[in-house]
């Protein structure tokens, strides 16, 4: 597909509707929620609009990530890369969440907090709540903060300001209470930007979020019930 060539501003516009875009579905979790206890029938609708809104944002993201897309073809999935980016987030997460204890004396994250005050209130929302959290986020996420972010600011050669830039971004888009905080997500974002660009292919940034994501689920939900 031909690379979109537009204006600074406009891409700039374009990733903040689409941080704007990725924090809506959400609202209908809330929603939900707020049935939970009295009306299961607009649980289920109120759910049925968050997966729907995640994949139409994850539609919108594809499609605007090969449009701009610089890296041309992908060079497939590269298990090595997976694992080591995975084991680099893992290390650096721990080392970093040490420090936040030590320094402001959580031991979580805004972002993991509120996600775990989402769950165990409702079957049906938690389901689906962690499906999304496992699989559609880390899809939409990708495509915005990796493929699309990536290609669309500095030329193709410059990986480290784009890794940068992925990181910041990114960690923008998480609720973050501390300087240490953000730094977590933007490490954690940077660490997925230099996968994706070495490799290539955005299913091996995909790859890993997934598994992150996965383990995090798992430790909330051992949290709630």
């Amino acid at each position: 597909m031909k690379i979109i060539k537009q204006s600074w501003i406009f891409r700039v516009i374009l990733i903040a509707v689409m941080l704007i875009a990725i924090e809506i579905p959400p609202i209908a979790v809330r929603f939900a929620l707020h049935y939970a206890k009295t009306n299961q029938l607009a649980v289920y609708g109120f759910m049925a609009l968050f997966i729907c809104l995640m994949l139409v944002i994850i539609w919108w993201a594809r499609r605007t990530y090969e449009s701009y897309n610089q890296l041309g073809k992908p060079a497939g999935i590269k298990v090595g890369q997976i694992i080591g980016g995975y084991l680099a987030i893992i290390i650096g997460m721990d080392i970093l969440s040490y420090f936040n204890r030590l320094l402001y004396h959580q031991t979580e994250t805004a972002n993991n907090a509120a996600l775990g005050s989402m769950l165990g209130h409702n079957e049906v929302i938690t389901v689906v709540f962690v499906f999304s959290a496992v699989i559609l986020s880390p899809i939409a996420e990708e495509l915005i903060f990796r493929g699309t972010l990536t290609n669309m600011f500095f030329k193709r050669g410059n990986i480290w300001p784009k890794v940068i830039l992925s990181g910041i971004v990114f960690s923008a888009g998480h609720m973050s209470s501390n300087p240490i905080s953000f730094l977590m997500y933007a490490y954690m974002g940077m660490v997925l930007a230099f996968v994706y660009l070495r490799t290539a292919d955005i299913r091996n940034s995909i790859a890993i979020h997934i598994i992150n994501n996965a383990i995090a689920m798992y430790i909330l939900l051992m949290q709630v019930s």
